[in-house]
């Protein structure tokens, strides 16, 4: 198994992921590092291999600046295929945790009968025991992804089909899928794992959230920041996923609401608005045909 973070301003979490990498029982073949802040907040090498304990086979890759998840994760994967790498890769967040010793073992295992297409997904715990929604069902409605796994919605200890699952905790083997699988560079800050689980479901492949193992993220600690450059992005994300997956009305009106919350902040919070608003434009000039593929 190759592990695969990307960073953004992360020193602060890092060194717990490498402590709890290396007392896994089953050690990752490799660990991929990816730095999105090489200039404002460079990772340090040191921090990813523990003090006294069983060392980590680590590669670091230099990111851009601001870069998104999805560009980051697809520069790790391309580093791995020229390796020669063709097995299971998992995305994992910075600021999760694995603290049962056994997590990476229990996660082979259960994907020994996967069939390699499929994007799997762990049960991710919010610092107080909870569910976090690490995976859901897509509606193409307004709500088009308020129905998110919970403790409900959970069935003991079977796996469930979903439409989507969080990059948090997502496992996937790229080179089983032709092309072999990537992020959508079309969306340069969020919706990126929606989107890639709604792709590579069409061609076929299962989505499907695994009750075990359990990771924990430690919410409030991680690796994200607020900055206009990243509102602006997180707004072409935004708007471009609705072109691609939801019919034509409920873009128009999402949209629509988008720019009048934005108008009505500006006095208040005029870069941010300002920032959301050109995000906007530049997603309806280079983005997809509104009411794209359903």
């Amino acid at each position: 198994m190759a592990i695969v973070t990307v960073a953004h301003h992360s020193g602060g979490v890092l060194p717990a992921l490498a402590r709890d990498l290396a007392h896994q029982n089953l050690v990752p073949a490799h660990w991929i590092v990816v730095d999105n802040s090489p200039r404002s907040s460079p990772v340090e090498p040191r921090l990813l291999q523990p003090e006294g304990g069983p060392s980590l086979s680590v590669q670091m890759l230099g990111g851009e600046e601001g870069d998104g998840f999805g560009a980051g994760c697809n520069r790790a994967l391309s580093w791995l295929e020229a390796q020669g790498w063709g097995g299971w890769v998992w995305l994992l967040n910075p600021d999760t945790a694995l603290p049962q010793g056994n997590e990476l073992q229990h996660l082979v295992d259960r994907l020994v009968a996967r069939d390699p297409r499929s994007l799997v997904g762990t049960a991710v715990e919010d610092g107080s025991g909870g569910l976090e929604a690490s995976g859901g069902w897509f509606t193409p409605g307004l709500r088009f992804r308020s129905h998110r796994l919970d403790i409900r919605s959970t069935n003991g200890e079977q796996p469930l089909c979903v439409d989507w699952l969080s990059g948090c905790s997502l496992v996937l083997q790229p080179t089983a899928h032709h092309p072999s699988a990537r992020f959508d560079p079309a969306f340069p800050l969020y919706y990126e794992d929606m989107d890639l689980c709604l792709r590579l479901a069409r061609q076929g492949a299962p989505v499907v959230w695994l009750p075990q193992p359990r990771i924990t993220h430690r919410r409030g600690q991680g690796s994200g920041s607020r900055s206009p450059r990243r509102w602006r992005l997180s707004t072409v994300s935004y708007l471009r996923f609705l072109q691609r997956h939801c019919p034509s009305w409920v873009v128009w009106l999402r949209g629509l609401r988008l720019l009048a919350v934005n108008i009505l902040r500006f006095p208040l919070q005029p870069r941010r608005s300002r920032a959301v608003l050109a995000g906007a434009l530049e997603a309806w000039r280079h983005g997809e045909p509104v009411g794209g593929e359903p």
